[in-house]
């Protein structure tokens, strides 16, 4: 081997080095996209359906339409359990209202405009019928609605606690 060869070898391995160095102090970071920003430190996000609106009983909700149905059962003394969860079918349920007193499920439906969760709602009513649960929908949008089925269930409750819907 000649002299030249080995500064050629030497430089090399010192290029080498310096190259790996720089690597792992300053790893490569992938871009988000075609025009994204850079992934660096990765930031807590905020889940997509986490119940963040607080009623009065404490509990959190997902939306406005179920705080309202909440708070109604709260000032009407009327104990109730939020979201829990069901297995039927071999598949996971979790109905918005559980009302242990009366062994009533309650369903809040407000999307009913879009045809995907016309479908689910079709399918859900199938399974608690097809598994003899007490359900009551409230298939509505608008919170002005919602008052007048709340009033409905209010009576529905205070009547007769035997009546399957």
């Amino acid at each position: 081997m000649e002299a030249d060869d080995s500064h050629k070898v030497i430089a090399l391995d010192a290029a080498i080095s310096y190259f790996l160095n720089i690597m792992i102090k300053y790893p490569r970071q992938k871009k988000r996209g075609r025009f994204g920003r850079l992934k660096g430190i990765r930031l807590p996000r905020k889940k997509k359906f986490e119940p963040r609106i607080k009623t009065r009983s404490g509990v959190q909700v997902r939306s406005q339409l179920e705080k309202k149905c909440a708070d109604f059962l709260h000032d009407n003394g009327i104990e109730f359990r939020y979201e829990p969860l069901m297995l039927l079918g071999g598949r996971q349920f979790r109905p918005d209202f559980f009302l242990p007193e009366h062994n009533l499920f309650l369903e809040i439906c407000g999307y009913n405009h879009m045809p995907f969760y016309r479908d689910r709602l079709v399918k859900k009513k199938d399974v608690y019928r097809s598994n003899g649960l007490k359900v009551y929908f409230i298939e509505c949008s608008k919170s002005s609605e919602l008052d007048k089925y709340l009033r409905e269930l209010g009576e529905f409750l205070h009547e007769d606690q035997n009546v399957i819907l």
